[in-house]
């Protein structure tokens, strides 16, 4: 069992180094052109969070992003400001050590497309 366990984490921090790299690699020199939506996809957000008015995110591992703008806090710590937002977007582990969400290498352009975007749905 523990053996499984242990197979599972490194298999899991393998494959979000692996993603992360591709998500940084696609997004440099980009980010001017590439719609919220796309961005989302080269940082792999679709693969954890359900995302509306973006076909295919569907994720389950992390929270819906639906009226997320209704919401009160962000990561249940941080009051929801389109500059948390942004914030959390670019830095989830420095804001919160130890939650789910990595730190995708996310740049700051493309935090706040991201985070405009997710503002309106």
């Amino acid at each position: 069992m523990k053996t499984c366990l242990l197979a599972l984490l490194v298999g899991t921090a393998l494959l979000t180094g692996c993603t992360k790299a591709a998500a940084h690699h696609a997004s440099e020199g980009h980010s001017s052109e590439a719609s919220a939506p796309n961005l989302m996809f080269q940082y792999g957000c679709p693969t954890c969070h359900v995302i509306p008015n973006v076909p295919g995110a569907a994720g389950k591992i992390g929270p819906s992003l639906e009226s997320l703008n209704q919401r009160s806090y962000l990561a249940g710590t941080l009051p929801n400001t389109p500059e948390n937002l942004q914030l959390w977007i670019m830095h989830p582990q420095q804001v919160r050590p130890g939650t789910a969400m990595p730190d995708m290498g996310v740049t700051e352009l493309d935090a706040g497309r991201i985070a405009a975007f997710i503002d309106t749905n």
